[in-house]
């Protein structure tokens, strides 16, 4: 934790320095933030965020969910500040309503996909054995419906020709986190979560991975709502100044590419 407030404050005083002393200098007003941010990224936001109030003063409030139902809301009205997202799909359904700013969309962060059971486990070796393993029992993804990463699963599985025999087995969940959860629950035998989830999992060891070309790029992009205030700008900043320092890598994120 504290390595990571040091890598933040770093990043920030150098990239924003001017925005860092009028976020300091109003350090008690009344204005607050509200970021929806996905499942996956709990324990990073609610780090950077610790980090963030410790800087400045100012509180952040966070809502956590898949990032189809955060969108919905702030598509119904959720006051939201901030936006980030498990894909660039529910983002670009925002940009398409005009609710976000698209000069402000950014990725902040990647991520791979993985299958993880409680341990100890035999490892996965190959496509033969995945289909055995999830064919058989039931498993637990994220709802491919809206779920980012139950399409970003069902994107592998089909790719690997996988899908039609394992999908009577799926048990979808609401969020990739509640997935999680029934995994290390022992609702299920296996689940497919994002490589950060499965570092945060008690008593859950990976099984197998999926490589990437399985399924689209797994990015995190963040955006400014058209309500966002100034206040709002301030921790956006900050939080892709932790991103790029490196600072959701301890949380199995990797780094946004250079280019963004």
């Amino acid at each position: 934790m504290a390595r990571l407030r040091a890598i933040v404050l770093l990043a920030f005083m150098t990239a924003f320095p001017v925005a860092l002393t009028g976020v300091l200098s109003t350090a008690h007003g009344a204005e607050r933030t509200l970021v929806f941010a996905a499942a996956s990224m709990k324990d990073a936001v609610e780090s950077i965020v610790h980090s963030y109030r410790e800087t400045t003063g100012k509180a952040v409030t966070v809502s956590f969910a898949g990032s189809g139902t955060l969108a919905r809301q702030i598509e119904a009205g959720a006051p939201a500040d901030i936006f980030i997202s498990a894909n660039p799909a529910w983002m670009g359904y925002l940009e398409e309503r005009d609710l976000v700013d698209p000069q402000s969309v950014s990725t902040v962060a990647g991520n791979t996909l993985v299958v993880v059971a409680a341990g100890p486990q035999k490892k996965i070796t190959n496509d033969t054995e995945l289909a055995d393993r999830l064919g058989s029992e039931r498993f637990a993804m994220g709802d491919p419906a809206h779920v980012p990463a139950g399409i970003y699963a069902r994107q592998a599985l089909e790719h690997l020709g996988l899908w039609r025999e394992v999908m009577q087995q799926a048990a979808f969940a609401e969020n990739v986190r509640v997935a999680l959860a029934m995994a290390a629950r022992g609702d299920v035998s296996h689940a497919i979560v994002y490589g950060s989830d499965a570092r945060m999992g008690k008593n859950l060891e990976i099984v197998y991975r999926f490589s990437d070309d399985t399924h689209e790029p797994i990015i995190y992009p963040i955006a400014l709502t058209r309500t966002a205030g100034p206040q709002a700008k301030a921790f956006y900043d900050f939080f892709k100044a932790a991103a790029a320092a490196g600072g959701l890598a301890s949380y199995g994120f990797t780094r946004p590419s250079s280019d963004d």
